[in-house]
């Protein structure tokens, strides 16, 4: 699969899981547990729907890397790619899982701590796929050529050509992360862009750590209280 049409999923995704997210703090005040339910259940189809697509494009991989074993200028991109595409099915399958494990007919601050764990999980992987992705790109273009078109990227561009490009990725990686920080201010509202952004810039992060950190202090004084009375 694409890694702009991956992380466009994501994006989608974390608007979804931000739905759960509010929802499910409001719902000691407002009594909305069938839109926090509702909304829950479309967040693990999606998750499901990408899990499937993430096993595809491992399996799409370990396909090409069986037709290549001999040839190690197709094997070497192609090994890169396929565990870049295996770490991702991992946090797919961690991310399903922790959304399955959302249960509204527990304690509130139960449910809420497995979503801001599911939340910091997929900023932590929209982070370093953002931050690979440059990198990724030549392994791409040699894999993609050949597997689409049987076209030798190292005969038809040329090595100089690949290893400048790989170059201009790895340099662009700190660009990357300088423009998120010096214009995310400017960012408005909660679009796909604004959560690159602060997924870039750790902001989004931190702020998933601090408030599953508040969750969890709160659930030991709650406890500390049972001990004591």
């Amino acid at each position: 699969m694409e890694l702009d049409e991956m992380q466009k999923r994501w994006a989608a995704q974390d608007a979804k899981l931000d739905e759960v997210l509010r929802l499910n703090r409001k719902l000691l005040h407002t009594g909305g547990l069938s839109r926090a339910h509702s909304s829950l259940q479309r967040l693990r189809a999606s998750l499901l729907a990408e899990l499937l697509l993430n096993t595809v494009s491992v399996a799409a991989l370990g396909a090409f890397l069986g037709n290549h074993l001999g040839e190690l200028r197709f094997l070497l991109p192609a090994l890169v790619l396929d565990a870049a595409a295996v770490a991702i099915l991992v946090s797919s399958v961690r991310q399903w899982s922790l959304a399955r494990a959302v249960d509204f007919t527990r304690a509130v601050t139960a449910s809420q701590r497995t979503l801001e764990a599911l939340r910091v999980l997929r900023i932590r992987t929209t982070q370093w796929v953002l931050l690979g992705s440059p990198l990724a790109w030549t392994p791409l273009l040699v894999v993609g050529l050949q597997a689409l078109f049987g076209v030798d990227a190292y005969t038809t561009l040329g090595v100089p050509y690949l290893a400048l490009n790989l170059l201009f990725g790895v340099a662009f990686i700190p660009l990357m992360r300088w423009a998120a920080r010096r214009w995310s201010h400017r960012l408005q509202g909660t679009g796909w862009a604004r959560r690159w952004v602060e997924a870039l810039t750790g902001t989004s992060l931190t702020a998933a750590l601090g408030r599953l950190s508040s969750i969890a202090d709160f659930e030991r004084e709650g406890e500390l209280r049972a001990t004591s009375a």
